[in-house]
């Protein structure tokens, strides 16, 4: 017979499973089966825990790239840009999400950049026109981001989500758009899900200028 330590635990476990739904691994991949990295995963949810945003996040500049290309920053989030190369580097965007200049500088500038508003930020330098980065900004606790493997590790799905959004830099309906999937995707009890974004390999363009005009 169960003492009544064991049936509580049970039925704390049981409870716990009623709350929310799990999923152990999610494979973003492109129309041709390769893996995608820096793909986001975003699960909307009814009530965002408190964090703790005093302590800036960082977009570094390596090797005249940004890295990591893709941050995630929840709303409010301050943004630290760092340049660990040898040269200057001259950071903005013409963002409708955060529209931001650091002019030509070295080594890490005076203030940190608060980003308030959701959306995807893109980022480039006015010296060197390869260098794009991007800044996707929530209001969710759970964002993830996929790693080179392009796989994302989910301990558990929100009860209360219908619905998540995934995006792409390289998408094929642009740097703005996400795509709204049915939250019953990540609730099966298979082992491992595979999701599916269309990507087009980016066009060579001159000037960020040029980026960012493409990207609205």
């Amino acid at each position: 017979m169960l003492d009544k330590k064991t049936i509580l635990a049970c039925f704390i476990v049981l409870i716990s499973l009623g709350n929310s739904a799990f999923a152990t691994t999610i494979s973003i991949i492109d129309q041709h089966g390769q893996p995608l990295a820096d793909a986001v995963l975003e699960i909307p949810v009814s009530q965002s825990t408190k964090s703790d945003l005093s302590v800036p996040l960082i977009m570094d500049q390596v090797d005249k790239s940004f890295a990591p290309i893709v941050l995630l920053a929840k709303k409010n989030s301050l943004v630290s840009f760092p340049n660990s190369d040898d040269i200057r580097h001259h950071v903005y965007s013409f963002s409708a999400a955060k529209s931001f200049e650091l002019k030509l500088y070295a080594a890490r500038p005076k203030s940190p950049i608060k980003f308030e508003q959701d959306g995807i930020v893109v980022l480039g330098c006015n010296i060197h026109d390869s260098m794009v980065g991007y800044i996707y900004v929530h209001d969710n606790t759970v964002t993830l981001k996929s790693n080179e493997q392009g796989k994302i590790e989910i301990d558990e799905v929100p009860s209360s989500a219908k619905s998540f959004f995934l995006w792409h830099p390289n998408a094929m309906k642009g740097v703005e758009h996400r795509d709204t999937l049915p939250i019953s995707l990540l609730n099966s009890k298979e082992k491992e899900q595979t999701l599916t974004v269309i990507t087009k390999t980016p066009a060579p363009r001159n000037t960020f200028g040029e980026l960012s005009k493409h990207a609205h």
